[in-house]
């Protein structure tokens, strides 16, 4: 299997886990990564994991996950972006009194964030291979993931949050190696950790 590197810098893990798992107030107050964190990332799947998938559940290396977002996670490799988007809805108040010149107030009412991943990987590569099989059973499985982005390199900056994996696009380079495209549609808050001053 082939090795990349990539020089952008952000490392993004990934956990498949069922809908009915998502618990959106675990990610107030949380640390995004390391041991007691949203995502425990002191261990990852092996890039050469065997991963395979069957009525919901995801097995790696002949072991059954659980399906809970406490599993290990995978970290996507060989990636070349990961930006953040994120929207805010508004609702505009008209007034016509002289406070206001009759100019409208637009009043926030709702938020919304998404990740865009891209990234070159071997067809063989495990976290490739999750993000595959999560995005395409989203719907008849009701897959979601635990996330968290870390960098670019040189910060500590994270990101991280539940997600829905969504719009997978490729292009194959040669034999063994895809470049890839993928939205990852945020689900409820995302936690944000900035680097300390």
């Amino acid at each position: 299997m082939a090795n990349f590197s990539a020089a952008f810098g952000y490392k993004v893990y990934l956990v498949p886990l069922a809908s009915s798992n998502v618990a959106v107030d675990e990610v107030i107050g949380s640390s995004g990564l390391g041991a007691g964190g949203f995502i425990d990332n002191t261990t990852i799947q092996p890039i050469n994991a065997s991963v395979s998938y069957s009525n919901g559940i995801f097995t790696a290396d002949s072991s059954a996950l659980s399906m809970d977002g406490t599993d290990t996670p995978f970290l996507m490799r060989g990636l070349t972006n990961a930006s953040l988007e994120s929207d805010t809805g508004s609702e505009d108040v008209y007034t016509y009194d002289d406070e206001t010149k009759g100019f409208n107030q637009s009043v926030a009412t709702t938020k919304s964030f998404s990740l865009t991943l891209a990234g070159v990987a071997d067809f063989k590569d495990a976290g490739y291979q999750v993000l595959r099989l999560t995005e395409q059973n989203t719907v008849a499985d009701s897959l979601r993931v635990k996330f968290a982005r870390l960098g670019p390199t040189g910060t500590t900056e994270t990101v991280f949050g539940y997600g829905t994996l969504t719009g997978y696009t490729e292009s194959v380079e040669v034999t063994s190696i895809v470049s890839w495209e993928c939205t990852l549609t945020g689900y409820g808050f995302y936690g944000l950790e900035l680097d300390a001053n």
